[in-house]
């Protein structure tokens, strides 16, 4: 008798533990994907990068150009946004704005990021592009410059579209790049509720009231996705992004994304970057281009796109890229962007160690952002040399969007 009852409860285990592990395996809309939102080390990856559908997720993208353009001057929060036609049919979730009336930017914001709004993606999509069609694609050329290879946009809501994918690796980057350059305006994406002409809008990401450190992000849900999170947390001055796929419901989602939080704050690394280990020097040193230490010797895999000067597209073929992809509006925000960030992956006590953490580096990274400069920047600490490996000429955004793929990389500001 006994032993029949241990051989119970041993299989009553083993479905268990199965019961447990089954729904990433068999759920196809599952993904997920925690990061250091400082550093850009990845804490947990799991089926990252599957092309999926974002759902209300596209609308972070949606926001950031409108961040953009208010940076740029292009908008200003007190401009007046147009329902057209097209904005009003939206399916909700919805402001339900009529045809013809107008919204100022600051309410299409709160509507966005917490409402959700999809008739008001619309019409700030319209608003900044011309059209819904231009303003995704402009969406879809952001990305890229980002670092989201695996990311296509055909709207500016999230609402079904066969062709409209991202991954759980993409929308961290993108989320990474909000938190990081729009500090200010993130706070946005923190707000409980919005009131709009005497109504109450509550705001979808409940998580955000049980989880301690939660301050933002955003939720999504069709039924071609299931439910979707991006969330963010911030605990004893870390921040981490979580990102789900999947969800079979909104509460399933939740608890799944916060067991995933907690374990990310468990994985952190104890020191920051690697500033904290290394003093910085009483004066700029010498950076030494790597083309005198044998540069040719750091070639990218058969395919992929070149290093250096030779794999930046000619100013003539970029505009003709710009030219077909951007077709209307007059918002391109991308002007006069700042190439003098970098990214360093490594201090070491030699030049050839120096050399092996850039080929390495290099090897991780997708082809876009292949094509930085490589530099060995000695620096001098108590008496001895350091070679400090980086690669530089990058923006601010590819600075950090590259960052990402490489588990212990930090970002250089000029």
């Amino acid at each position: 008798m006994t032993h029949c009852l241990r051989l119970f409860f041993l299989c009553a285990l083993v479905l268990s533990v199965c019961f447990q592990a089954a729904p990433a395996r068999a759920n196809p809309l599952y993904a997920s994907f925690v990061m250091d939102a400082d550093t850009g080390v990845v804490l947990h990856e799991r089926y990252a990068n599957k092309k999926l559908h974002p759902a209300s997720l596209t609308k972070v993208m949606t926001l950031m150009m409108v961040f953009e353009g208010l940076k740029k001057g292009k908008i200003r929060m007190g401009d007046d946004i147009y329902i057209s036609h097209h904005a009003a049919s939206m399916v909700p979730s919805k402001l339900g704005l009529p045809a013809g009336s107008r919204i100022k930017v600051r309410d299409a914001i709160q509507a966005l990021a917490t409402k959700s709004a999809n008739d008001i993606a619309v019409a700030v999509a319209e608003h900044i592009g011309g059209s819904e069609r231009n303003f995704a694609r402009m969406m879809t050329l952001r990305a890229r410059q980002l670092g989201m290879d695996r990311t296509l946009f055909m709207n500016a809501s999230g609402l079904h579209h066969r062709k409209q994918v991202s991954t759980a690796r993409d929308m961290a980057l993108m989320a990474r790049y909000v938190i990081n350059t729009y500090p200010d305006y993130y706070s946005f994406y923190s707000r409980t509720s919005f009131e709009y002409k005497g109504k109450t809008y509550r705001n979808h990401n409940r998580l955000m009231n049980s989880y301690r450190g939660m301050d933002g992000m955003k939720t999504g849900y069709i039924s071609a996705s299931g439910f979707n999170l991006i969330a963010s947390a911030v605990r004893n001055d870390r921040r981490i992004i979580g990102v789900v796929f999947g969800g079979k419901t909104s509460r399933s989602r939740n608890a799944h994304m916060a067991r995933l939080l907690d374990d990310g704050f468990r994985r952190l690394p104890r020191v920051r970057t690697a500033s904290a280990e290394i003093p910085a020097p009483d004066k700029k040193p010498a950076e030494m281009m790597m083309a005198s230490l044998d540069v040719a010797s750091i070639a990218p895999a058969a395919g992929d796109v070149a290093r250096g000067v030779d794999a930046i597209p000619a100013p003539a073929a970029k505009q003709r890229l710009r030219t077909n992809v951007i077709e209307q509006g007059s918002a391109d925000f991308s002007d006069d962007i700042d190439k003098s960030w970098a990214i360093q992956v490594g201090a070491f006590q030699s030049q050839s160690q120096t050399m092996r953490a850039i080929r390495k580096a290099v090897k991780q990274l997708p082809p876009y952002y292949k094509r930085a400069e490589p530099l060995v920047v000695p620096l001098s600490v108590a008496g001895s040399e350091l070679y400090r490996a980086r690669l530089s000429g990058y923006s601010a955004h590819d600075a950090y969007a590259a960052c990402a793929y490489i588990r212990e990389c930090i970002t250089i500001a000029p």
